[in-house]
């Protein structure tokens, strides 16, 4: 009857050992440990992504414009990239002497710098998305005539040229904000409106300047 007795006793211990683990199983399925989070380097603080853009048409535009960026302390960010753009210009030129019309096309090339501040410690919902922005860009190009006040060769805002190639450099600091949308993962998405302090004869932009790019953090 002992033995009956213990083998019973040793069954329901048995079971509800294995109830306890199974309940322990069960609690940690429902309410599983927060994840630990990972430890801020250096790597963790850089991004790198940028733009490209195109425009067809009786003005045809091509940008592509990378970058990298890191966050130096708080919600500053600083960072640097490489630009280029084609654009062709049909009938741009006109050629009095020949009664005709002149295509204008170029290669560009520049680099800009600039300072990027969230708002991340001042709102944790999604305004913290949103951010402002300087930048401070320098371009150069090509272009096929240079001014001569005799020249037979008119630009649309009326200035005489004459046939000989001059580099043409421009300097461009915008102003303005952004919103940074997450996508998935560590990849978001940028939206800028910009504005160009410096609005030459020169500069490439209408303001105000919308750009729309794409990055991820490593």
């Amino acid at each position: 009857m002992r033995k009956i007795t213990l083998a019973l006793s040793l069954t329901i211990l048995s079971f509800l050992c294995g109830s306890y683990i199974q309940a322990q199983d069960s609690v940690n399925i429902f309410h599983p440990t927060r994840p630990a989070i990972p430890k801020d380097n250096f790597w963790r603080r850089v991004a790198v992504g940028g733009n490209v853009g195109f425009q067809f048409g009786s003005v045809t535009g091509i940008t592509v414009s990378p970058e990298i960026r890191i966050r130096t302390f708080d919600q500053l960010y600083m960072g640097v990239g490489f630009t280029y753009q084609y654009f062709l210009f049909r009938d741009y030129y006109y050629d009095i002497k020949n009664n005709q019309t002149i295509d204008f096309s170029s290669n560009v090339f520049g680099g800009r710098f600039y300072l990027r501040y969230y708002l991340r410690s001042i709102f944790s919902s999604w305004l913290g998305n949103i951010f402002a922005h300087a930048e401070y860009e320098y371009m150069a190009y090509l272009q096929p005539f240079h001014y001569d006040p005799f020249g037979m060769i008119i630009d649309p805002y009326n200035n005489r040229l004459a046939p000989g190639q001059t580099t043409v450099s421009y300097n461009s600091v915008l102003v303005g904000a952004g919103y940074s949308q997450p996508v998935g993962g560590r990849v978001f998405m940028d939206i800028l409106i910009l504005f160009n302090l410096n609005d030459t004869y020169y500069s490439p932009y209408s303001n105000p300047v919308f750009r729309l790019g794409v990055g991820v953090g490593l």
